[in-house]
């Protein structure tokens, strides 16, 4: 990506429940089409999550998140510069962020910025489809990922552009 635009990264494998609420949010976002804005999903390793949110003003991840004890479906927000190097269950599965953060600095690829949405999941099993409390977060986190570009675009506009 490049020209600062914004980089929505859904993480997750919709095969394991409640683990798939990152790449489901992110093709709820993906469908408002908004220009300059590239959604990805189907990411497996840290070095897709660098290749997808290079050259990006923004990045949002989105990504089911394992705690005990667990609220499924409460949403926590981080910014990528706040994660530690090893924030066990903030993502059920491989990629650790806070380390892929760490990695991108050390090769010169991190993101203007950078936010983290993470959804308590209930059940991460084998099977297709969301629980039904993970499932009512999802279009609360989209709203709070918009609301998080749109902070971002507000924030990139000249602050003279509308006193002509």
């Amino acid at each position: 990506m490049t020209g600062g635009g914004v980089a929505v990264i859904g993480l997750g494998n919709c095969l394991r429940r409640d683990d798939g609420v990152g790449v489901v949010a992110a093709d709820a976002l993906a469908e408002l089409a908004w220009p300059n804005v590239v959604v990805t999903t189907g990411i497996a390793e840290p070095i897709g999550v660098l290749e997808a949110w290079t050259g990006a003003g923004l990045a949002v991840i989105i990504d089911a998140a394992t705690v005990t004890p667990a609220t499924p479906g409460r949403i926590h927000r981080y910014r990528l510069d706040e994660l530690p190097t090893e924030a066990d269950g903030l993502s059920s599965h491989s990629i650790d962020i806070g380390r892929t953060h760490a990695l991108a600095r050390e090769l010169g690829r991190l993101p203007g910025a950078g936010v983290v949405f993470a959804v308590e999941t209930e059940d991460t099993g084998p099977g297709a489809g969301l629980t039904p409390r993970v499932e009512r977060a999802v279009p609360v986190v989209v709203g709070m990922v918009a609301a998080e570009i749109n902070r971002f675009r507000s924030a990139q506009r000249s602050p003279h552009a509308d006193c002509r």
